[in-house]
């Protein structure tokens, strides 16, 4: 049975203070005396009293919640930034709320409507999309501390924590192009996210700078979920049977392609070298394991957090992009091509 948790009144009758007495104690404001703490901090714990926050907060302006909206909670890049934000924060005594835009700009804007009506303390942000951005403009002008995280928007005012993503697409088909490819397909979901725009601008600075001709279509766009990339992934092969290597903008496109290869009768890497974003456990299970571009997410989830208990701390800061370097982990699943 779990117990019931005391009231001020009743600490209050308790230790024979008076309940503005108690209050003072356990809200952490005013004066009281060190013999009077010790009584109610004693008591407190006897009667197994709990902190209303709801309370508390109406007093001192603060929730004690941080809120995070990402693209989707379930993969595994964003609930790996999801648990180091809260390694970092729930020492500090906040919680995290976390909701989920599918990548739409709509519940984008809805999201961040709620978390103001709760009152968070802070916010931390991977926007939808780089374009449509006024309502994070409106951002800036808000009391709270907010953060942008994996993306970024031009002329925001505000911290941006992020991957550098035109290097690591750069990195990425330089790697191919050593192995001798030069037919280098890009599966991507929606480049008005900045990662993936970005991603491919450094697909595409690699291939200018070693004279290889791009072709619009060697890139391939499509849903961000693996149903959209397997229908994706289809179609760029079967389309381009001269491709010898794809690259994967994240791990939900890398899941279709290799899906895809795999219907179509495509051997990796014998038949199909493959380079995926954002490393996760699954990539080292595979036959053969993938080689991918990995990101600091616990780093950049960690200064995102940090970020954020800065400014509720009043130690801001000049407010600027962070690039978090990549870096290339190579596996089994790019071949050197055979002439």
């Amino acid at each position: 049975m779990i117990p019931v948790s005391a009231t001020l009144d009743d600490i209050a009758r308790e230790t024979g203070l008076s309940r503005a007495t108690v209050a003072r104690v356990l809200g952490g404001y005013g004066h009281s005396s060190k013999k009077a703490r010790d009584k109610v901090l004693e008591v407190a714990k006897k009667l197994n009293y709990k902190p209303n926050y709801i309370a508390k907060s109406m007093v001192t302006g603060e929730t004690k919640n941080i809120g995070l909206i990402v693209g989707d909670i379930q993969n595994p890049f964003f609930s790996t930034i999801a648990r180091a934000i809260s390694d970092v924060i729930v020492p500090e005594g906040y919680s995290l709320i976390v909701s989920s835009t599918d990548e739409k700009l709509e519940v984008e804007k809805t999201s961040i409507d709620k978390f103001f009506q709760k009152q968070v303390d802070g916010l931390i942000l991977a926007p939808v999309s780089r374009s449509n951005s006024g309502h994070l403009h409106e951002l800036v002008k808000s009391k709270i501390p907010v953060v942008l995280i994996d993306r970024v928007i031009d002329g925001l005012d505000l911290d941006m924590i992020v991957s550098e993503d035109v290097g690591g697409g750069q990195v990425a088909t330089e790697y191919l192009v050593g192995l001798g490819h030069r037919n280098i397909g890009f599966l991507s979901d929606n480049l008005d996210i900045s990662t993936n725009y970005d991603r491919l601008s450094g697909y595409r600075k690699a291939l200018r700078e070693n004279n290889i001709r791009e072709r619009e279509c060697w890139i391939k766009l499509g849903g961000f979920r693996v149903d959209g990339a397997y229908k994706s992934g289809v179609a760029l092969l079967s389309q381009n049977k001269d491709l010898t290597a794809v690259i994967a903008s994240n791990n939900y496109m890398a899941a279709g392609l290799l899906l895809a290869a795999k219907d179509m009768g495509l051997s990796i890497p014998r038949d199909l070298s493959v380079i995926s974003f954002d490393d996760i456990v699954w990539f080292e299970l595979t036959k053969p394991p993938i080689t991918a571009v990995a990101q600091n997410t616990v780093e950049m989830g960690s200064l995102a957090a940090r970020s954020v208990l800065t400014a509720l701390r009043d130690q801001r800061s000049v407010k600027g992009i962070t690039r978090l370097p990549t870096k290339l982990i190579v596996r089994e699943s790019c071949a050197k091509l055979q002439n």
